[in-house]
């Protein structure tokens, strides 16, 4: 079976982008949020009641945290085609950290990893009056966030010898987007 990553910024239109691909593949995949599978671990841990706090979770234990769904992401992917829908870099308040870190990226050993894109501007505006809380309070700060976050992308790639591939997903260009997405599936 397969295990192909996707990732990009919030509000870059990744899980609309998805759903869109899912149902023109002919090809079944299971998808899975890696946020949703590392909150349900530190929820079980009693580490958090919430995704926000995720953020506050002290360092040693968040990579504990990533390392054990990476782990059960790639067990899962033994059986099934598995998506996996993810950040490649996430933002604290204390800086950057690789969303994908090398022990997490390693465990998982991808097919493709796949970034979508939009411009820092559509992210922008995309995500204003969103009620979700998000990371982006200026075109410039999404700028610099897409450039960490496709470099910390391009270094997974290099670190499993994966497909990397870039995506763009413009305004109104979530059916094209959807329909290069699972091209890249199939190769």
């Amino acid at each position: 079976m397969s295990l192909s990553i996707l990732t990009g910024l919030s509000g870059v239109g990744k899980s609309t982008v998805l759903e869109e691909a899912v149902l023109l593949s002919d090809k079944e995949y299971k998808v899975i949020n890696y946020g949703d599978k590392m909150f349900e671990i530190s929820k079980e841990r009693n580490l958090v009641d919430s995704r926000d706090e995720m953020k506050e979770i002290d360092t040693a234990t968040y990579k504990e945290v990533q390392g054990e769904a990476a782990e059960q992401i790639f067990e899962l992917s033994k059986d099934e085609n598995v998506i996996l829908d993810t950040h490649a870099t996430i933002k604290t308040p204390h800086g950057y950290i690789p969303g994908l870190p090398k022990w997490s990226i390693e465990q998982l050993s991808p097919d493709k990893i796949i970034m979508l894109h939009a411009s820092a501007d559509e992210i922008f505006e995309r995500t204003q009056g969103d009620d979700r809380n998000r990371e982006h309070k200026s075109v410039e700060g999404i700028e610099q966030y897409l450039n960490v976050s496709r470099e910390m992308a391009a270094a997974d790639a290099v670190l499993t010898g994966a497909y990397f591939q870039i995506i763009e997903n413009p305004d109104g260009g979530a059916e094209k987007a959807a329909e290069k997405l699972v091209k890249t599936l199939k190769a």
